[in-house]
């Protein structure tokens, strides 16, 4: 998982093309987003916090953990 301190999700950017987002959740300060980047079939499980110090962490997860996350009801 990394760790990227002092950035916004707004200037967040994966390393090689363009990854849609397909999954947002909110709750209280924090974001959970999925995302999914066709070029290389990829998802992505990313939680951000937008404080005055922004930290936004990122996994690779697979296909599976991905709509297990998308279908959980909180």
């Amino acid at each position: 998982m990394k760790l990227r301190k002092n950035i916004g999700l707004d200037y967040f950017k994966f390393g090689k093309g363009e990854p849609r987002k397909i999954y947002s959740i909110g709750y209280e300060d924090l974001t959970t987003l999925i995302y999914y980047q066709d070029k290389d079939n990829k998802y992505y499980l990313v939680i951000a916090k937008e404080d005055d110090k922004p930290l936004v962490l990122e996994k690779k997860i697979t296909r599976a953990q991905a709509f297990r996350l998308m279908n959980t009801r909180p």
